[in-house]
């Protein structure tokens, strides 16, 4: 049986992963930073302190941790715990959750090998943590597009406005409708994220649908699931993110199986 450890383990992504790696018949390490709710009970449930002082012999480890909510600081500590796991773990596959913001903002379609245009905070935070993991003889970098599904917690565009859609009935967006973005449903970036784990080369994967949705077509099915109204506000001020992952895609002989649509109807039930 191959051990897998998963850095991050109680957030959107990590929970999912846990319980994705458990099917596949590893024995997963589920390691926390402050909450462990979300975690799969057949999982080993450890805090970040209580995994670096243990030693495991480990097939392959997941990084997940720190978001866009972090502060400065915060991002620094979680890379100095990444320095420290990657010291103590140089001969394991080490598979590296990433960001699409690295690239900052573009006018055409992302593909890998875009420039970084004007990162972010965050994004550079992630930029710090791939220089890192290329040390390591052996790892995949995953450069995640915005993820959605089912019990997502955060404050960002889709889980904000299914809010308005049910507490209000109405639902504002800013501008016209059609700033556009790439979603990928959690079951699928699960998928991306585990297949990469098979690939023996060092690789950097964009996981990413592949398909623009516009604010307007995400707002209208909403409304079309919940009878609620839309209203157009104001001004746009978020760019457009648009991304070619055909590349990663066939590396990986895979492509999203769950279509925007759908994955919406499973957050809103």
């Amino acid at each position: 049986m191959k051990t897998a450890v998963v850095i991050g383990a109680n957030g959107f992504l990590g929970s999912a992963l846990v319980k994705k790696l458990i099917s596949e018949n590893q024995k997963v390490i589920a390691v926390y930073n402050l909450h462990y709710d979300n975690v799969d009970s057949r999982a080993i449930v450890l805090n970040n302190e209580e995994f670096l002082n243990s030693t495991f012999e480990i097939d392959y480890f997941y990084f997940l941790s720190g978001n866009y909510t972090n502060s400065h600081n915060q991002l620094l500590e979680i890379n100095f715990d990444l320095f420290r796991y990657i010291k103590k773990y140089p001969n394991t596959k080490f598979i590296y959750i990433s960001s699409t913001n690295v690239y900052g903002t573009h006018s055409s379609d992302i593909t890998e090998n875009s420039s970084f245009n004007n990162p972010s905070l965050y994004a550079q935070f992630k930029l710090s943590g791939e220089f890192l993991v290329s040390s390591l003889k052996n790892y995949s970098i995953v450069r995640l597009t915005y993820l959605y599904g089912p019990r997502i917690t955060n404050s960002s565009f889709l889980p904000a406005i299914i809010k308005q859609a049910k507490e209000k009935l109405i639902i504002n967006i800013n501008g016209n409708g059609e700033r556009y973005q790439d979603y990928l449903y959690i079951d699928d970036a699960v998928e991306i994220v585990f297949l990469t784990s098979k690939i023996s080369e060092n690789r950097i994967f964009l996981a990413a649908s592949g398909t623009k949705t516009t604010n307007k077509e995400a707002a209208s099915l909403i409304s079309k699931f919940t009878g609620c109204k839309v209203n157009y506000i104001g001004d746009e001020q978020s760019p457009s993110y648009g991304f070619d992952p055909s590349k990663s895609l066939a590396i990986l002989k895979w492509k999203p199986k769950i279509k925007f649509e759908i994955g919406l109807l499973k957050m809103l039930e």
